[in-house]
């Protein structure tokens, strides 16, 4: 066969190859799953591959993060108290082959697993514990579906309450009690407050009992003060002791001997 048939030959084969090969593109975040004759093959990664078209197709499967969002499901607490709770799953397709072939959906089977683990863990909390949010229910329903859901080729990365709705008429008794709580510890506030005002002016009297002078000395400082006005008078009325002291220094003058004072008269 010479150049010149080779050639020609060439564009035929070509068509052939093209008719019989065909290039598949798995997009990245991605992988596809082969099957030849209906029979699962092998996964493909992303990027460019040549199949045969005869026989064979692919299966694209997301592998990116999901959120599966379970809402409002009704669930008794351990008061035997109804209320609802959404609930939002975050989660992630690792082994494709078995997500696809395991069940008819892994996403419904996921979200059924959800709501038994929901129920179930719900189940074991008072109803106060699921309001104020002292229970991580969230990550026990992670732990609790985490085993379920890597059976189905799936890893769950968290699990997060959204709303925790109750009654209406349970929403106006914690409301009630959340009030009640709240005037108690101010009442409880104002009390210490007052306590500890009573205390000081006990240890304020108790000094004042002691040493008598410290009163004239806070009366002193008080109307001298950084408060004070100026150009207003004020009248100190003197204790009888600094008053008999004073006489005393009066009567002397200035250099002059002590007087002693004088005794009042007896009456008659």
């Amino acid at each position: 066969m010479n150049d010149a048939t080779l050639v020609m030959a060439l564009p035929l084969v070509l068509l052939v190859l093209r008719a019989l090969v065909r290039k598949a593109v798995v997009p990245e975040g991605s992988a596809a799953l082969l099957y030849r004759q209906g029979r699962y093959t092998r996964t493909l990664g992303s990027g460019p591959h040549w199949l045969w078209r005869l026989g064979s197709r692919v299966e694209l499967v997301d592998l990116r993060m999901s959120i599966l969002t379970v809402p409002g499901q009704e669930v008794l607490c351990r008061d035997q108290v109804a209320l609802k709770v959404s609930v939002a799953v975050r989660y992630a397709v690792v082994v494709p082959d078995v997500a696809l072939h395991r069940v008819q959906s892994y996403r419904e089977a996921l979200y059924l697993a959800v709501q038994l683990a929901l129920r179930a863990e719900a189940g074991k909390h008072a109803l106060e514990e699921l309001v104020s949010g002292r229970v991580s229910l969230g990550e026990a329903l992670r732990a609790s579906v985490a085993e379920q859901a890597r059976s189905l080729g799936l890893a769950v990365e968290a699990a997060e309450l959204k709303d925790v709705m109750l009654p209406a008429d349970l929403r106006r008794a914690f409301a009630e009690s959340l009030k009640a709580r709240k005037e108690g510890q101010a009442s409880l506030e104002k009390a210490r407050g007052e306590t500890a005002a009573l205390r000081s002016l006990a240890n304020a009297a108790r000094m004042v009992e002691q040493s008598p002078a410290l009163l004239q000395l806070r009366a002193l400082q008080t109307l001298g003060g950084a408060g004070a006005t100026p150009g207003n008078t004020f009248v100190v009325g003197i204790g009888p002791d600094l008053s008999l002291l004073s006489r005393r220094r009066g009567a002397a003058g200035p250099g002059g001997p002590s007087a002693e004072a004088e005794p009042e008269p007896e009456p008659g």
